[in-house]
């Protein structure tokens, strides 16, 4: 039984996703990496004449639904059956994207016919690239370029590529790749993020962490490309399988359940190992109290701010005992940002992003200082200090 991994390709109207579909699928069986594609289904739908013209927005956005859940369901036993180690699914475009199309009534109501939920959507993949609309870098090529099926005018095309991005922020694993005149580069630059993720040669976290003064909650709320995600994550130490991590990401029915494993290179980069877990199985190992050596509570704010992906992690507990920072600083809380490694650095075939990838923080955060390499500012060593078994 292979290892599935599900990658989305998305983006706004004339994004090159088709083109870097094929791309993709290209360079990574050059890597011996057996890939399965599913092509975009609505597309499909309409060359067929199925369109929203004839069958209203709902119905077709409908049928669209239920259309692709079942063939990503097909093509993922195919992938589960094939024989090799690892096999990557390609989609052009997810099931969260119809939401672009209609109102959230709407989307709710279809596809809770299907028992489905949007954060259970969301976190059905194992990673999100969002190919930027060429409409918002030059307008000359987005009209000579223009999908056949799909006719959308330059501002609506601008509209849809924000309004998808909005869509899928929140996903664990998310990635903008921007625009570039040479569109090769912008393939490259989605092949060495896509190789990263996966895991070649190593699947490889590097982050950088900074301690910010508390934000302002409202404001974040309030962004488009911003999404809250409560997590509740423990540390286990057992004799069978050594250190690693579990995480409930969400809540109630619309969680999901992982389990990682890290093994440090150095201060900034790690090379990281996820597996799903069922909710017995998360259960399970939470009930291992003798092993566990650490157990945090917070509110990820998943942001995109200027093409790039980072989350901000709000703690639940009290922090005000953080040695001499807090007393200079005196913020009201304490705030980790995470700049989302995602596994895309340092591929030796490939000139790659680095530890010394410049970087920018968005102007609403107020920097106390860089803590990437302070081994206290960790999660695992916050959760050892500051958050107590009744937290779960």
């Amino acid at each position: 039984m292979a290892e599935v991994i599900k990658i989305v390709l998305t983006g706004g109207p004339c994004a090159g996703k088709t083109t870097a579909m094929d791309f993709l699928k290209r360079e990574l069986e050059k890597l011996n990496i057996k890939v399965f594609v599913l092509q975009e289904t609505a597309s499909k739908l309409m060359r067929k004449g199925i369109t929203p013209q004839k069958l209203g927005v709902y119905e077709f956005h409908k049928k669209l639904f239920e259309t692709q859940l079942a063939e990503e369901n097909m093509l993922e036993e195919r992938a589960v059956g094939y024989e090799g180690e690892r096999t990557v699914i390609l989609f052009d475009r997810g099931l969260l994207d119809s939401k672009a199309y209609v109102t959230d009534e709407e989307f709710e109501r279809y596809i809770s016919l299907s028992n489905k939920n949007e954060d259970l959507l969301r976190n059905s993949y194992d990673a999100v690239f969002h190919l930027k609309s060429v409409a918002l870098s030059d307008e000359s090529v987005y009209m000579q370029n223009k999908n056949s099926i799909r006719k959308e005018d330059i501002d609506l095309a601008k509209a849809l590529d924000e309004k998808i991005l909005s869509i899928w922020t929140g996903t664990s694993h998310l990635r903008v790749i921007a625009n570039d005149k040479d569109f090769n580069k912008k393939l490259e630059n989605l092949l060495k993020e896509v190789t990263g993720f996966i895991g070649i040669p190593e699947p490889l976290e590097i982050e950088r962490k900074f301690l910010i003064e508390y934000p302002d909650i409202n404001f974040l709320e309030n962004m488009t490309t911003c999404r809250k995600v409560p997590i509740t994550q423990a540390y286990l130490n057992t004799p069978e399988e050594g250190m690693f991590r579990i995480r409930k990401r969400g809540q109630g029915k619309d969680a999901v359940y992982i389990k990682t494993v890290k093994i440090k290179i150095n201060d900034l980069k790690r090379i990281e190992k996820e597996t799903y877990l069922s909710e017995l199985e998360y259960n399970n190992y939470l009930s291992k109290k003798d092993y566990i050596t650490g157990i945090i509570s917070k509110d990820r704010y998943c942001i995109v701010y200027n093409d790039e992906y980072f989350e901000l992690d709000v703690y639940h507990n009290t922090l005000s005992d953080i040695d001499k920072i807090l007393e200079e600083y005196k913020p009201k809380n304490v705030v980790v940002i995470l700049f989302d490694g995602m596994g895309s650095r340092l591929i030796k075939k490939i000139e790659l992003l680095s530890e010394d990838q410049p970087y920018e923080l968005p102007p609403f955060v107020k920097l106390i200082r860089e803590v990437s390499y302070e081994p206290e500012y960790r999660n695992v060593a916050l959760a050892q200090r500051y958050v107590s078994f009744n937290n779960i």
